[in-house]
C-alpha cells in the first residue's frame, strides 16, 4: 500500500461527487477528524488501484532479478516487472548468481516503458566474476542479472507552503520526479502545472525517501499550502481512485438493519443519498485502470 494517497482529501472534496462529507465520523464535528477518515479511505482506494494493476502506480524503487541471454552485440534485453521505468539505478550481471559484476553507471535504453536494453559488451570496471562478458562471449549465453530501477509516476504532496513566484517547491517524496518533467499541483482554487528545471539534480532514490527541494524552470503562478498533491499521475488514474472512494461512501446504509436497530454509529454520508450503490463507479474505475495493468 502506498504511504501517501494518490488523491488528497482536499482534492477529493473539490471533486463534484455531490456527497455529504461532514458525517464520516459520527458525533465528531471537527473537520480534521472528518478529513482523517477521508484520507484513510483514499489511501485504501490507492492501494486497491495498485492491486488492480498488479503494480504500484506511484513512483517507487524496485529491485528485480532475472536470467537473460546475451545477443550478438553483447546486449542484455530485460522485461521490467514494473513500469513505466524512468531510471535504472544499479545493474549487476554474471554467469552465476554468486559472482556478479556491478556496472558503476548503468546505461539502459527503455522501450515502451518496460523493455530494457543494457549494453554490457566491453564494459569497463573492476571484475569480480568468473566470466568476462562482452568480446569473446558466445551469443545466447545465459546471464544472471540483478537491477534496481525507478518505476511508476511521481505521486507525492507538498511538504512546505510556498508563496506565489516561488522558484522551488519542497515535496515529501522526490521519487520519480525528473529534470525537465511537468507535474500538476492539485490544490483547489490554486491548481497549476509546474516544470522542473533541467538543471535540478534529483537525490538518489531510496526505499525510505526524505523530503527534497525541487528547483523549477519558472516561478509558480500562485501560492500553495502544504499537503496538496504534487503529481505526475494521469488525470484518469486519479479519477479511478475518486470513483472507488465515492463507491465506498455509497455502499448501502446499515443504520436501520434489524440486527442493530439502535445503532448510533452510522454515517450521514450515505443515509440521505437516494442512489442505490456505487457498483457502476467501481466498474468504471476498473475500466480506466485496464490500460495501466502490469504486462508480464
Amino acid at each position: 500500500m502506498p504511504l501517501t494517497p494518490y488523491v488528497s482529501a482536499a482534492a477529493f472534496r473539490a471533486h463534484p461527487t455531490w456527497m455529504d462529507l461532514d458525517g464520516l465520523r459520527p458525533g465528531n464535528p471537527d473537520p480534521a477528524a472528518q478529513d482523517a477518515v477521508l484520507t484513510s479511505l483514499l489511501l485504501q482506494a490507492s492501494g486497491w488501484a495498485d492491486n488492480e494493476c498488479d503494480q504500484p502506480l506511484g513512483a517507487h524503487l524496485y529491485t528485480q532479478t532475472a536470467r537473460v541471454r546475451t545477443d550478438r552485440a553483447g546486449m542484455l534485453r530485460i522485461h521490467a516487472d514494473h513500469g513505466p521505468v524512468t531510471a535504472v539505478t544499479s545493474f549487476a550481471y554474471g554467469s552465476s548468481p554468486t559472482s556478479l559484476t556491478t556496472l558503476a553507471s548503468p546505461q539502459a535504453w527503455v522501450e515502451d516503458g518496460t523493455n530494457l536494453v543494457v549494453a554490457v559488451g566491453g564494459a569497463s570496471g573492476a571484475w569480480t566474476g568468473s566470466l568476462q562478458l562482452g568480446f569473446g562471449t558466445a551469443p545466447g549465453a545465459e546471464m544472471f542479472v540483478r537491477l534496481s530501477y525507478v518505476a511508476g509516476r511521481a505521486a507525492t504532496q507538498l511538504a512546505e507552503a510556498a508563496q506565489a513566484g516561488a522558484t522551488s517547491l519542497t515535496v515529501a517524496d522526490p521519487t520519480g520526479i525528473e529534470p525537465g518533467g511537468q507535474y500538476r499541483i492539485w490544490e483547489p482554487d490554486a491548481e497549476e502545472t509546474v516544470t522542473v528545471s533541467p538543471l535540478w539534480q534529483p537525490p538518489a532514490p531510496a526505499a525510505l525517501p526524505a523530503p527534497a527541494s525541487v528547483l523549477l524552470a519558472s516561478p509558480t503562478a500562485m501560492g500553495h499550502e502544504a499537503g496538496h498533491d504534487f503529481s505526475g499521475l494521469t488525470a484518469d488514474q486519479r479519477l479511478a481512485v475518486v470513483n472507488y472512494v465515492t463507491a465506498m461512501l455509497m455502499r448501502p446504509d446499515t443504520t436501520a438493519e434489524d440486527e442493530y436497530p439502535d445503532s448510533t454509529t452510522g454515517s450521514s454520508t450515505r443515509g440521505k443519498d437516494s442512489r442505490r450503490t456505487g457498483a457502476g463507479l467501481i466498474a468504471e474505475a476498473r475500466r480506466i485502470l485496464c490500460s495501466y495493468k502490469r504486462v508480464r
